[in-house]
């Protein structure tokens, strides 16, 4: 077995926002990209990159984040779902497109409609699903560069390599929530735990198959993300 990476190179990392940026405004790095395709568009420094990202382990780096599981094709009864607002400093925004398996939605659905039931005004805003394999690369590079500064061990506590993250196996897909409020913020995230929205997960959830994946002090070593529940049928 290989040494873990310790760091990527930098003045290839460098390039991967610029790469991102043309991808997302031509419409093809998007939840569904595959692999093929968005090896197809990189250059070959970045390619070596997206590979030892696919082959991370995070126990190498202190975190026991469980295997999600081999990685499958993109599913084709992903449901589409766009055209969700939330308002956030004032602000009226609405949320691009997610993409979340069928199985899942239908779940999702009547948790959402059984917690408006109580909560008329407000609503469970689906801010991501299913991520094929190349996009959750993506956005581990993203938070990579952005948040941690090229360090890997913070990162992989935050976004797990593909076959460790529970986005990429669609059968039991995660949702990360957002509220009309636009909690979690990327500012404070942590916020999201004093909201109604994850007073009512955690007390119903679980009647519709959804869980909390990394509570606070998890055992995995993971960051806490009260927005992050799994669907477990």
């Amino acid at each position: 077995m290989s040494d873990p990476v310790e760091s990527f190179e930098e003045s290839v990392l460098r390039t991967f926002p610029e790469t991102f940026e043309a991808l997302e405004a031509q419409g093809i790095l998007i939840p569904t990209v595959t692999l093929d395709r968005l090896k197809a568009l990189l250059s070959t420094g970045q390619q070596a990159i997206v590979d030892q990202i696919m082959n991370l382990r995070p126990q190498d780096y202190g975190v026991n984040t469980p295997y999600a599981g081999d990685l499958e094709p993109v599913p084709a009864d992903l449901v589409k779902v766009s055209g969700q607002q939330y308002t956030e400093h004032g602000v009226r925004k609405t949320l691009g497109e997610k993409y979340v398996p069928a199985h899942i939605f239908e779940a999702y659905v009547r948790m959402n409609e059984a917690f408006m039931a109580g909560h008329p005004k407000r609503k469970l805003l689906v801010v991501s699903c299913y991520r094929s394999p190349a996009y959750q690369v993506a956005v581990f590079i993203n938070w990579l560069i952005e948040a941690y500064h090229g360090d890997i061990a913070k990162t992989i506590r935050h976004a797990s390599p593909p076959n460790y993250s529970q986005h990429t196996i669609a059968s039991k897909a995660a949702i990360d929530f957002k509220n009309v409020d636009g909690s979690p913020s990327n500012e404070h995230p942590e916020d999201f735990k004093d909201t109604v929205e994850y007073a009512w997960l955690r007390r119903h959830g679980g009647e519709f198959s959804f869980y909390e994946s990394w509570p606070e002090d998890n055992e995995f070593g993971m960051r806490a993300e009260p927005w992050h529940w799994q669907y477990r049928s």
